[in-house]
């Protein structure tokens, strides 16, 4: 398969590891600076609170289908409630906890499952506690039972069971707490006869259950977040470390200067591919590069200029040289080195006269070149098929060396493949 024709369009850009290290790093300092401050309004900026939501999306749906079946469960129970103290009204207690708030909660828990915020889920719940309360409520109004009134205690078990069995999210909580004492103190006005004697302890029952379960519904969530912040900031310290360990593992295969792979890469990978071939019995073709009269040029030009040109020569290595699979490497000093998997030789040699005439063609000064007036370069192309009895990947570097001897000791400025010169 031959290499592609040179694309002199570059690739579009990809986000890579590297990339997304300062937006981690910002996060982790955000993530420090709530565990450190509080957050005592359990609330997070808004893309950690997004990602909270979605994170804690799943537990929390399965915490409300649970919860439901429970609601539906407890309410119903609270017959025996109205049996003893709202004997009178039983009849209407009945139908409205077994056939409108029953059906109600299971058709609840029906849109629960489809609907896509947990936001809008939680106060749903909401909902169900409101409704819980007006039929309690509606009951304890509706009789005429001397009891009637110390019925509004019913209220607190809703209270509990909402903030403490449901646990519930704390602001939820606290709107639905809020409902309950508006419609508490709707009921005691609606019976004025009420004696303070009782009235005053079912009141601060209501009160202190309220205060002590939205304290547990507060604390709950605060230690909720807590913890999954500290889980989110454990991951994106294991993210930074695997980041940084990937980055020095590239370092370490990665020539700094021209940006291509090292001499250890080159080694590795040429092994790498050298089974492969064996094999599947493809051939493996070796490009090996020398800028012609360097050292003249680094003593004429100094350098820097010198590092310039061989990043230069690299960039039209990398341009001239896309095929996936392909390695370029700088083997060392101003040499440089291909690995051409699955090319034959004619191939590789024809890819190697584009790259030399791509250098040439930079027509870059080079003044005290002894045979020509531009920056040059000579190539050696060697070829071997891996499964050939006695083939190695050390000869096929010799092979490639000898012939970029030939094409160095013929003129310079040439491409040398055994086989395909006269």
């Amino acid at each position: 398969m031959a290499p592609d024709s040179p694309d002199e369009d570059s690739d579009l850009a990809q986000p890579t590891a590297l990339d997304q290290a300062p937006v981690q790093a910002a996060e982790s300092r955000q993530i420090d600076l709530l565990l450190e401050e509080g957050f005592p309004w359990l609330r997070f900026p808004l893309a950690l609170e997004r990602r909270f939501q979605q994170d804690c999306a799943a537990q929390r749906l399965r915490a409300l289908l649970i919860n439901g079946v429970l609601v539906a469960v407890f309410f119903n129970w609270m017959l025996v409630t109205d049996w003893s103290m709202v004997p009178d009204v039983f009849d209407l207690a009945l139908k409205l906890r077994l056939f409108v708030f029953t059906p109600a909660t299971f058709a609840c828990l029906a849109l629960v499952i489809f609907v896509p915020s947990s936001l809008l889920r939680e106060w749903i719940t909401v909902l169900w506690g409101v409704s819980a309360g007006a039929i309690s409520l509606y009951v304890c109004t509706a009789s005429q039972d001397p009891y009637a009134p110390y019925y509004l205690i019913s209220f607190v078990p809703i209270v509990v069971f909402a903030n403490s069995v449901a646990r519930m999210r704390f602001l939820p909580a606290l709107v639905l707490d809020a409902v309950v004492l508006g419609m508490y103190a709707h009921g005691v006005n609606a019976f004025p006869e009420l004696s303070l004697p009782v009235m005053i302890p079912a009141t601060l029952t209501l009160t202190s259950a309220i205060v002590f379960t939205l304290y547990g519904c507060y604390t709950l969530e605060r230690d909720e977040r807590q913890n999954w912040l500290l889980h989110l900031r454990e991951s994106l310290l294991l993210q930074e470390l695997e980041q940084a360990n990937a980055h020095l593992d590239a370092v370490s295969r990665t020539d700094m200067l021209t940006e291509l792979a090292n001499r250890r890469h080159f080694d590795e990978y040429l092994q790498q591919v050298w089974e492969l071939a064996r094999q599947d019995g493809s051939e493996i073709s070796l490009m090996m590069i020398d800028v012609d009269h360097f050292r003249a040029y680094n003593e004429r030009y100094g350098h820097l200029e010198g590092d310039a040109c061989l990043k230069a020569i690299a960039d039209i290595l990398k341009r001239r040289l896309r095929r996936p699979g392909d390695l370029i490497a700088r083997f060392g000093g101003e040499e440089f080195i291909v690995v051409l998997v699955d090319t034959p030789l004619t191939t590789a040699a024809h890819a190697a006269e584009r790259v030399r005439q791509g250098i040439e063609g930079m027509n870059r000064l080079h003044a005290t070149s002894p045979t020509h007036s531009v920056v040059t370069i000579s190539i050696g192309v060697s070829c071997l098929r891996p499964n050939t009895p006695h083939a190695s990947a050390l000869q096929l570097i010799s092979a490639a060396d000898e012939a970029l001897y030939q094409a160095k000791s013929r003129g310079r400025n040439r491409v040398f493949a055994f086989g395909t010169n006269d």
